[in-house]
């Protein structure tokens, strides 16, 4: 039976992937680089921006300030936090569950630790994860495992035991690096898309029953 929960951020217990995305997007397209909101989700939903930014600006052959554009992306997102988040459907459901459970929980988030603290205060769970682990506190970023590593040395849970839930294909790679159980929160249950063979459509899909066999 697993013993912990590594939670994903955005697109898992906040719906504000639609808002990295977009501001990616918007940045992107300046320097005519054009990826839709949808593309950046499905491509690059858990990748540290700065790194998919350099990957691809570099291609295109542009000049740019990586740190300035950085810079740029965290302000237009603390701004849009302060208007625009909503909890994902079933979140304050499954946490309660978990609790009931005895697991512990931790975040595992390529967003700056911040804007984490930010979003998860504003929802009001913040004081119900043990660790909060960002995309700033690691030297690479998912699909490697390194964040999901970290989360669960914070909470002294092997990484055996520990569920990853995430909603992006590179934290699905990075939860199987870390020899670590995920559940795949997606659009639509494609097994040959997705590379878990957990996969839910909704948070209210995972029950008791499904934490426990696992």
């Amino acid at each position: 039976m697993i013993k912990a929960i590594l939670f994903d951020m955005d697109g898992v217990i906040s719906d504000t992937q639609k808002l990295h995305s977009q501001v990616e997007s918007d940045i992107l397209s300046r320097f005519g680089i054009n990826l839709s909101p949808s593309e950046i989700t499905f491509k690059y939903s858990g990748v540290k921006t700065k790194e998919f930014f350099k990957e691809l600006l570099t291609k295109k052959g542009v000049n740019f300030d990586l740190d300035t554009l950085m810079k740029e992306k965290w302000e237009k997102m603390a701004t849009l936090a302060k208007i625009s988040i909503d909890p994902i459907d079933g979140i304050y459901e499954l946490l309660d569950l978990a609790n009931n459970l005895n697991l512990k929980l931790a975040i595992a988030s390529a967003s700056e630790y911040d804007y984490a603290k930010e979003v998860l205060s504003y929802l009001n769970i913040f004081n119900r994860f043990e660790s909060i682990v960002t995309g700033n506190m690691v030297s690479r970023g998912k699909p490697e495992p390194d964040i999901f590593l970290l989360a669960a040395n914070n909470i002294n849970i092997n990484p055996l035991d520990c569920l990853v839930i995430e909603d992006g294909i590179s934290g699905m790679l990075a939860a199987s690096k870390a020899n670590m159980a995920c559940i795949g929160l997606v659009k639509n249950i494609d097994f040959n898309k997705y590379p878990t063979k957990n996969q839910v459509l909704s948070l209210r899909d995972i029950d008791s029953t499904y934490l426990l066999n696992i």
